[in-house]
Parts: C-alpha cells; sequence; structure tokens
C-alpha cells in the first residue's frame, strides 16, 4: 500500500506551492473541506493511489424487470464512442375494461386504432428521430408474475408488423388533443386498419369473454427501435402504469361516431418486460472490460445497471496503524477527451452507488451511509476543474467508519463495488473516470487520523 503522510501544520503552506505549479486547484480533486477544523496541528494526512480498480461486466440477475418494474427505457444508440451501442424493447399487454366487453350499437366502423404509451423523458439527443415498430407478440406464458431476463428478447411475429411511428423526444413532450380532450403526454404509434377491424370482430363469447380469453388473441405488443439507422442517440422512458398507456380503437356505429374503446394497461393483470443490451464492441470501454488486470486498469467505465460496473480493492487498508480516524474520502474523477467523447449528449450519472462485499459476490451499504444517511455518506456528482482547467465530473464518498472497522478487524477489507446510479432500473447514464495508476486523476483514498 503507498501511503503519502504529512504533518497537516504544515499542509497550507506545501499545498499551496504543490498544486499551484501543477495549475490545478487541490479542492476540486481531492475534495474540499476534508480537514476537520482545528485539527491542523495534531492530525495526519494520508493519500492512498495504488488502488486496484477492475472494469466488470456481467449479467445481473437482481435487475427487476416485470412485476413492479413499470418504467420502462425504450430506443438506440448507435453514436457513443466510449461506450458503443444500447438497444432496448419494451413487451406489455393491455387489458379488457371488463369481462365481457363489446362495442356500442350495432354496424360498428373502424376509423382507426392507436397504442399509446404514457411519455416520462429522455436521454441522449432530443432532436434525433427514432423509428419505432409494433409487432404483436407470441411468447409463450407471458404473464404478469415472472421476472424476465433483461438480454432475453421476447417472442414476436416479425411477421405481423401492427404498426409504426417516426418521432423525436422534442416532439413527444406536448400533451395531445383527443376529441377535444387534453392528455399528458405520450408515444403514440397507429396501428393497422387491418388489426383493427379484426378487434371489431371479437365477441364476448370468445376473445371478449375475459382477460384470459382476450390474452390467448392478442399475448402483447412488442415495441422495437429500428436499430439499422446509424446515427440513432437517445432512449426514451415510458410509463406503462399510467392511464395514457392503453389501446384505443376509435369508431362509430349505426346511430353514433366519436366513440372510443379504450383497452388500458392494468398494473395487477397485465405483463410487461424491457429487453436491454449493451455491445461494447469498437468502443472506448472493450479493452477494459473484464481484464483481470492485478494491478488495475487506468480507467474505469461506470454504467448505470445493467452495465459496467468496478470492483475495487485497496490492499493492506486493515493494517493500517491503529489510529483514530477523523475523516476518509474515496475520490473518484472523470476523465474526458473532450468534444470527441460525446459528454454533452451522453451525460454522466448524477450520482454513483458504493457497496462493501462481505463474502464472494454478496454485497452490503457501508455502514457510513446507516451513520450519516445519503447526504453523508455521498457519491453525489459534483462539477469541478481538472488538471488543464476543463470542468469535469466527480464523485466523493465519506468512509470513515468503514476505513475504522477495517482497522479495529470489525469488518474484512474484501473491496467495493462501484457502479452508476439510476432511480430506474435500467439506465445510460455513463462516466469514464481515473482507475489504477493513471497519475494525477487515480482514483485516490484520502484519510485524515489522529495518533491516539
Amino acid at each position: 500500500m503507498k501511503i503519502n503522510f504529512r504533518n497537516l501544520s504544515f499542509l497550507a503552506t506545501y499545498i499551496t506551492l504543490l498544486f499551484g505549479a501543477a495549475g490545478c486547484n487541490k479542492s476540486t480533486i481531492l475534495g474540499g473541506s476534508l480537514i476537520p477544523p482545528g485539527d491542523l496541528v495534531n492530525s495526519q494526512d494520508t493519500i492512498i493511489t495504488d488502488i486496484i480498480a477492475n472494469n466488470i461486466l456481467r449479467y445481473d440477475s437482481s435487475i427487476l424487470n416485470g412485476q413492479n418494474a413499470y418504467k420502462k427505457i425504450l430506443g438506440s444508440i448507435n453514436t457513443d464512442p466510449v461506450f458503443g451501442r444500447t438497444q432496448a424493447f419494451v413487451f406489455m399487454q393491455v387489458s379488457l375494461p371488463k369481462s365481457d366487453f363489446t362495442f356500442d350499437g350495432t354496424g360498428q366502423t373502424l376509423d382507426s386504432v392507436v397504442l399509446s404509451v404514457s411519455y416520462a423523458g429522455y436521454s441522449g439527443d432530443s432532436s434525433t428521430p427514432q423509428t419505432f415498430r409494433v409487432y404483436r407478440m407470441n411468447e409463450p406464458g407471458f404473464t404478469i408474475d415472472s421476472n424476465y431476463a433483461y438480454n432475453k428478447v421476447l417472442g414476436y411475429n416479425k411477421g405481423e408488423l401492427l404498426g409504426t411511428a417516426t418521432v423525436t423526444p422534442i416532439s413527444l413532450r406536448d400533451s395531445v388533443n383527443i376529441y377535444g380532450n387534453m392528455q399528458a403526454a405520450q408515444l403514440r404509434i397507429k396501428l393497422s386498419s387491418a388489426f383493427g377491424n379484426n378487434l371489431l370482430q371479437q365477441t364476448t363469447d370468445g376473445a371478449f369473454k375475459n382477460d384470459s380469453s382476450f390474452r390467448d388473441y392478442l399475448k402483447g405488443f412488442a415495441i422495437v427501435p429500428d436499430t439499422s439507422l446509424g446515427n440513432t442517440s437517445n432512449m426514451i422512458y415510458l410509463d406503462l402504469n399510467n392511464s395514457n398507456t392503453k389501446l384505443s380503437v376509435f369508431y362509430k356505429n349505426s346511430t353514433d361516431d366519436s366513440l372510443i374503446a379504450t383497452m388500458g394497461f392494468n398494473q395487477y393483470a397485465s405483463a410487461h418486460a424491457n429487453y436491454f443490451i449493451r455491445n461494447y464492441n469498437g468502443s472506448q470501454a472493450a479493452r477494459f472490460i473484464n481484464s483481470n488486470n492485478p494491478n488495475g486498469d487506468s480507467l474505469l467505465f461506470l454504467n448505470a445497471a445493467p452495465g459496467l460496473f468496478t470492483n475495487i480493492k485497496i490492499p493492506g487498508l486493515e493494517n493500517f496503524p491503529n489510529v483514530l480516524i477523523n475523516k476518509v474520502e474515496l475520490v473518484i474523477t472523470e476523465v474526458t477527451n473532450g468534444p470527441t467523447d460525446r459528454n454533452d449528449i451522453f451525460i454522466p450519472p448524477t450520482s454513483l452507488s458504493l457497496r462493501q462485499y462481505t463474502n464472494g459476490d454478496t454485497t452490503k451499504i457501508p455502514v457510513d451511509y446507516n451513520v450519516g444517511g445519503a447526504s453523508y455518506f455521498g457519491g453525489t456528482r459534483q462539477v469541478v476543474t481538472n488538471f488543464g482547467g476543463v470542468q469535469v465530473s466527480q464523485y466523493t464518498f465519506n468512509l470513515a467508519n468503514t476505513v475504522q472497522r477495517f482497522i479495529k478487524k470489525l469488518d474484512p477489507n474484501n473491496g467495493f463495488r462501484l457502479e452508476g446510479y439510476s432511480p430506474l432500473y435500467m439506465d445510460v447514464n455513463r462516466v469514464k473516470a481515473g482507475g489504477s495508476n493513471l497519475s494525477q486523476y487515480n482514483i485516490k483514498l484520502r484519510i485524515i487520523y489522529t495518533k491516539p
């Protein structure tokens, strides 16, 4: 373990000379307000830089995909030079408004049929168009009580294209007028007249008897982005558990027109899932994935799940002198190649997640989170100025209690798992950061302590 000790009575002069010569503001790279007030004379300052950090990619079975995970991501990103390509499909069902359902009146004539899904935002380039296609699903046993693997494409009939729509996130953000009724923003895809007319022909003793019969007739919809386009660069977020997520049949009968029948998403009956896959081939990240480099990877590539995460090991930390820990900060700093990294479009996470390994792949939340809560524990993105005068993202975690427990042998020093965070189960925010042995951009652990 490489440790740099210095007595803090000389710290102010030392740092001013050191970082003034380097053309860098110390507080932006190593974190500000680290030194406990009034402890400059008695405290010691230690910076550990020989941290072993490795990029890891593997399937994560813990990710919820179905059941209560109603927020979905849809789209295709083919233009990210740092993290490669990402695709996301949505699979969903709608339900009958009631058992023994029937359309009103007699002599029904179709006007149109539209699948709408509530729009909840986007990530990426808001002005780049994407084309979405809707297919009829044929996945056997597609049910509400299953949690589907996110890297599995569920079955759909590619020969039964029901409808298409080409949209941009900008075009989706406005409310829509449906027969004089304003509805919140939604992705709307007009389906084929053949499909709509077939719906009109269903009866209460057939597909419309109950939801089970309806599932036999219509197993669900697959909403699939056109991945053949070479310049797609956004993802949209959808909310299935919303009144605007529905199949709407616009029709008239022999006496009335402007009629609407809706078959909405039912959180208690409608199955749903995301297919979410990343392809890092040809990206900057590709050569750092699962390298098993014993000295650590010089660059870290952190996705929101599912994607790349980082295993962090700090050898010998449990053998640190038996001292009183005042404060500890783990500092992760973004590394950027400027416009070529496209960080203006593909944004860093608002925070990172850090978990402590207990045994094997089993992890727990570090005790510092339990002691001081999220605001104390940290990990929130801060914008700082790097050595070249460029503003970059930086993330800092407070680990004083965790390190103290290592020293007292109360917890094993098995390392940490670091990854991007999103409130969604799947997301595309990402950041490239300094890892092991990358000069001033190293991932760093800074310890302030007092000798007993």
